[in-house]
């Protein structure tokens, strides 16, 4: 639960972002898009391919808590248990809107477990990844712009 509401923030969070960033974005001349364009083709990792590696470090990691939980359960009583996600947790985020409930009823709380931490898995990294790549534009093209007013002389 606390993993979807950090998702849901950083999702909130990353509107304004990419507004600030194609605010910056457009305000630069072409020199200096195609300077942008080049440097984050060259220096960082694509958005995507960030969104992957991060995806499979938690998988990894989510994956390595299920075998612990569930090895110290069948070692206790003798089967797995793998139930739904709402069998486990009891604590639900509600919307108050009655169709947006029962979407996140049948799509997310009755899922197996297994699944619906995966799907938090998805949601956390999309959220994340769209943050973070505003983030980083951000600060590029504002060192990129400061660096670029230093070596240009004004008029």
């Amino acid at each position: 639960m606390v993993f979807n509401a950090i998702a849901i923030w950083l999702l909130i969070a990353s509107v304004p972002l990419w507004i600030c960033r194609w605010v910056l974005f457009s305000r630069l001349t072409d020199r200096e898009r195609l300077m942008f364009k080049r440097l984050v083709a060259q220096r960082h990792e694509t958005a995507f391919m960030f969104a992957v590696r991060m995806a499979g470090y938690l998988i990894v990691l989510a994956f390595s808590i299920f075998v612990v939980l569930f090895g110290l359960r069948y070692l206790k009583d003798g089967d797995l248990g793998i139930t739904t996600y709402s069998d486990m947790i009891r604590s639900r985020l509600y919307s108050g809107i009655g169709p947006v409930d029962n979407a996140l009823d049948s799509f997310y709380y009755d899922q197996m477990l297994p699944v619906a931490a995966l799907t938090t898995i998805v949601f956390l990294t999309v959220s994340f990844t769209l943050a973070t790549a505003a983030l980083r534009d951000i600060s590029l093209i504002r060192r990129m712009q400061k660096k670029v007013r230093k070596v240009t002389p004004r008029a």
